[in-house]
């Protein structure tokens, strides 16, 4: 096989990856608190809350405001179904989260 045909096969596997992926966004419940002013007293979380999905299980993508009071904005993963890996990490941007995400969904 040439080149060029290893590299186009290479290069269709990876957009058949991608279309496995699922993303739902959706308003996050703690925002709907904050708003509602039921249990929480200030701004923890960004309006949307990103839902990605595989066959492999479901990450959830939120981000984090003033973090532990710090001033520092984060974008947390957790993973909601399939264990694919322990407790949460937190990036700078959506960006580098959304990379890891793909890695941990293909």
């Amino acid at each position: 096989m040439t080149k060029k045909k290893q590299a186009e096969n290479k290069k269709g596997k990876e957009e058949k990856m991608k279309k496995k992926i699922k993303a739902e966004k959706r308003i996050h419940n703690l925002y709907k608190e904050w708003v509602d002013g039921k249990k929480i007293f200030r701004k923890l979380v960004n309006k949307w809350h990103y839902i990605y999905s595989s066959d492999k299980g479901k990450i959830s993508l939120v981000r984090l405001f003033n973090y532990f009071y710090k001033g520092y904005n984060f974008w947390e993963i957790y993973s909601l179904e399939g264990e694919l890996f322990e407790d949460v990490e937190r990036f700078n941007t959506k960006k580098e989260a959304e990379k890891q995400i793909e890695k941990y969904l293909k």
